[in-house]
């Protein structure tokens, strides 16, 4: 019996062990997520956007507070970055589940002579009748590209600077904005949508 009491230590290191090899092949089996854009390891709260959406309504970020964000900033006329963006974007939504409850996609124009909220009503549901498209003013525009980095400037195909007939030269960026409304991820436009939707999935979780 004395012979039996001594070895009990023993064997309760050795299960104690045990479980911990256990948990720590668990803890290996769950990979930590690896992010298909840019993390930004300072989030800070999304500069506001307040416009006019493609169906008349008015628009403001800050109503989304709860939902995670796809914003993009792009134009109508745009002949590839845009349509190819969008289009993942279709892509990653349909692969999430009921994702009209927890993600908005949000395409604001940087063209705002041309895109009307009548236009974006054109374009924007073709893609996905859930996603807004954003008409926003020229002066609170300039404000809002500059708080998000984001660069457009009209390209003329003539010299006549008065021509309607032009391109707009734009950065191509996808922002994501977590629940709390904090900007947390920057992917590129032809991000592929299985990444995509993985990096949604990240932060519909969290």
């Amino acid at each position: 019996m004395a012979q039996s009491r001594k070895k009990r230590p023993a064997l309760r290191w050795q299960v104690g062990l045990g479980l911990l090899l256990v948990l720590s092949l668990l803890l290996s089996g769950c990979s930590r997520h690896e992010f298909g854009g840019l993390l930004l390891d300072d989030p800070q709260e999304a500069e506001e956007i307040q416009g006019t959406n493609w169906d008349g309504s008015t628009f403001r970020l800050s109503d989304l507070r709860g939902k995670v964000v796809v914003l993009f900033f792009g134009y109508t006329f745009c002949p590839d970055i845009c349509p190819i963006a969008l289009t993942n974007m279709k892509a990653a939504y349909k692969q999430l589940d009921e994702p009209k409850e927890d993600v908005a996609v949000v395409f604001v124009s940087v063209d705002p002579d041309r895109d009307t909220p009548e236009r974006l009503a054109q374009y924007v549901p073709a893609f996905n009748p859930d996603f807004y498209g954003v008409h926003v003013p020229q002066e609170a525009l300039d404000v809002v590209k500059a708080a998000y980095g984001v660069y457009a400037e009209k390209r003329y195909l003539t010299d006549d600077e008065s021509s309607a007939d032009y391109f707009v030269d734009h950065t191509g960026g996808v922002y994501i904005i977590d629940r709390e409304g904090r900007l947390r991820e920057l992917l590129q436009h032809d991000t592929d949508p299985e990444i995509l939707a993985g990096d949604l999935r990240y932060f519909m979780d969290k």
